[in-house]
């Protein structure tokens, strides 16, 4: 059945007059007849009762027009509902990350995003490197950001920006910014530090970041969570270095001073990965990124 057929009957059904109706569907009056009439035949029954100068709905008429209604309302929704689900508009994202970005980055980076794509449900969890993979291979997560390049050839991984490491320090540490010139000064001080286990990129980082200050660093504490560190550094319990995305904690009594050493952070995701979800991730991380090269 023609669908075309029953939006005119449904229009012609609300106005109840062959003119004015073909008036507002931009075709003749004649072509509307023989649409009706068509839709008739195909039926079997009539669905208008004609007189010579009024139409009414006949009892079918008056039953199809209610559940015609209903029923083109719901196939239009499914339709706007496909193209939305087509262009990523709608679904879910599952998106890991490290700490250390949902200070700033994450936070601008999803600003943008939901502002898009206001249907689409964000679920955030903040895992480390080590288990990325895993949890992308296995479909726990869609994407994330990491300081870390993928390993596994499944997925691949993007550079997405780079910024400085940095010394963290209690606020009333005799150490400032306007005298400090390396971090070879620091080699007394107790230092809280991630692991430096392991043959990771942000690990070797940091294990040759000391090495070139000829020192390594006194670690009474450690732990990979970004968030436990500027708390126990608040605390005076000693300094660290952390990626300069801390900076914007609010975390109180910490100060930071930047050093000349930079991380990475990493866009990964499974390769050739169909969804439009993840699509519309990667377009808005490069918006961002290009918004920040140009300031």
């Amino acid at each position: 059945m023609n669908l075309h057929h029953i939006r005119y009957f449904l229009r012609l059904a609300d106005r109840l007059h062959f003119w004015q109706t073909a008036e507002q569907l931009g075709i003749t009056q004649s072509s509307l007849s023989r649409h009706i009439q068509g839709l008739e035949q195909e039926l079997g029954f009539a669905l208008l009762e004609r007189r010579s100068r009024t139409v009414r709905l006949t009892a079918a008429g008056q039953l199809l027009q209610a559940e015609w209604t209903r029923l083109l309302a719901e196939f239009d929704a499914v339709q706007r509902h496909a193209g939305q689900l087509s262009r990523g508009e709608v679904g879910s994202l599952r998106l890991g990350h490290v700490g250390s970005v949902a200070y700033d980055w994450l936070p601008r980076l999803l600003q943008g995003f939901t502002a898009r794509y206001p249907l689409v449900a964000l679920e955030l969890h903040e895992i480390g490197a080590a288990d990325s993979e895993q949890q992308l291979l296995s479909y726990q997560l869609d994407a994330g950001f990491w300081r870390e390049p993928a390993r596994n050839p499944a997925l691949v991984s993007e550079p997405v920006f780079a910024e400085p490491l940095a010394l963290a320090v209690p606020a009333a540490h005799p150490v400032r910014a306007d005298t400090f010139t390396s971090l070879a000064e620091l080699r007394d001080e107790r230092f809280i530090l991630s692991s430096f286990a392991g043959d990771g990129t942000y690990a070797q980082t940091l294990r040759g970041m000391f090495a070139a200050y000829g020192f390594a660093p006194r670690r009474t504490i450690t732990s990979d969570f970004g968030a436990t560190i500027l708390s126990l550094v608040a605390a005076g319990l000693g300094v660290a270095v952390l990626p300069m995305s801390y900076a914007a904690s609010p975390a109180p009594g910490l100060r930071f001073l930047p050093l000349p050493h930079h991380t990475t952070v990493y866009l990964t995701a499974r390769r050739d990965d169909p969804s439009v979800v993840v699509a519309n991730l990667r377009a808005e991380v490069e918006r961002l990124v290009t918004v920040a090269e140009r300031k």
